[in-house]
């Protein structure tokens, strides 16, 4: 058996990165590779061209932005396929050992020749309720099955989503590691000097609205306690500005002046968790859902949807409710609303349910996943 070099060489691709200023999958695989190079593992990216923020920023990964001058999603194809040449040059220099994907474009197969590669395999939304959903992702579940099926090893980001993995793309459980999400909050520093201005009184909503988000129902649910209680709003921080149907039923529901959208960076996010009387997270259906150990780290009392991972994620540091039941969305918001004690109780519970979730557990875990295909494969 051949012994594995010293300096564990990895290569990812372009393709969380080329099209998405910020997002939860680009962040999760840049924070990797940050945190693996921290301990030695040589980690390449390729890429040539992106408007990420995390990349921007960075002073291990350099990349040229770019104009969307043929319009968003033409320029954003075109920087792709440009990104996808790149990378598969890289890959055909074969100077890696093991090559982590951050998504499902099969372009790679054609070069990497018997190279091992591991796939992270983030919500199973798409291939558990079809076009329920509308367009989630370009991937087919047809695709997805063969890359599944060819990978050395799989990483799902919680156990129900590896549960999802065994029962619709008939994986078998050993092939497959369940490692949780953590969040960068948790360190994050803001300055005390750094304030914005919220309402007194607000719920917090994060992130895309769309479809099974469940944004609509839960806003119909909450629109009476927003009636009753005038000094109450909701803020939704992030996922861009209100669509015309958002408009319309905001304006039809008569709570225009208590809904408002906030832009979101790190600092401003942390600060409107920080200051909110509870993050409300509606979701139908999530692969993990970040904004949980955000809302944790900060101090944010939680209240979430009883279904897929979410009660993996926050066991009995949130409270709960059916989100496909107004009533029970009403009753549960109108209770973290009242009562100051359980808001209180929950706050401890989150700050000591986040210990479950480390950066550094990330990093060891999905190491020894490495490891053990290298191992296998040599």
């Amino acid at each position: 058996m051949r012994k594995i070099a010293t300096v564990m060489k990895i290569l990812y691709d372009h393709q969380a990165f080329t099209a998405s200023r910020f997002g939860g999958v680009a962040r999760y695989f840049y924070n990797l590779m940050v945190a693996l190079r921290q301990k030695g593992v040589e980690t390449k990216l390729a890429i040539r061209f992106s408007n990420n923020v995390y990349l921007q920023n960075s002073p291990w990964f350099h990349t040229q932005s770019f104009r969307y001058f043929l319009g968003y999603m033409p320029t954003s194809m075109l920087f792709s396929q440009i990104n996808r040449l790149w990378s598969s040059v890289q890959l055909m220099q074969k100077d890696y050992d093991l090559f982590h994907p951050t998504f499902f474009h099969p372009y790679f197969l054609k070069f990497i020749g018997n190279k091992p590669f591991v796939l992270t395999y983030h919500d199973a939304t798409k291939d558990k309720f079809g076009d329920k959903f509308g367009h989630l992702d370009n991937a087919s579940k047809e695709l997805k099955q063969a890359l599944l099926d060819r990978s050395a090893h799989i990483i799902a980001v919680s156990e129900n989503t590896k549960n999802d993995l065994i029962e619709i793309f008939q994986i078998k459980p050993d092939k497959i590691t369940a490692i949780h999400h953590a969040t960068n909050f948790r360190s994050l520093s803001v300055p005390d000097t750094f304030q914005i201005k919220t309402p007194k009184s607000y719920l917090l909503y994060v992130g895309a609205r769309g479809s099974y988000k469940n944004f609509l129902p839960f806003l119909k649910a909450i629109a009476p306690l927003l009636k009753k209680y005038p000094h109450l709003h909701l803020i939704c921080g992030g996922g861009g500005e209100f669509n015309p149907e958002e408009n319309q039923l905001i304006d039809s529901l008569g709570v225009a002046s208590q809904v408002m959208y906030y832009s979101i960076d790190d600092q401003i996010l942390y600060r409107l968790y920080q200051h909110a009387l509870a993050f409300v997270y509606p979701s139908l259906y999530e692969g993990f859902g970040i904004p949980i150990l955000e809302a944790f780290a900060t101090g944010c009392p939680v209240v979430l949807s009883n279904t897929s991972c979410f009660p993996e994620v926050a066991q009995d540091a949130a409270l709960y409710f059916d989100p496909e039941s107004e009533t029970s969305i009403r009753q549960q918001i109108e209770t973290i609303i009242l009562d100051d004690a359980l808001r209180q109780s929950l706050r401890q519970k989150g700050y000591v349910r986040q210990e479950a979730f480390s950066p550094e557990k990330v990093v060891t875990q999905t190491l020894e996943v490495y490891q053990r295909v290298l191992t296998m494969s040599h």
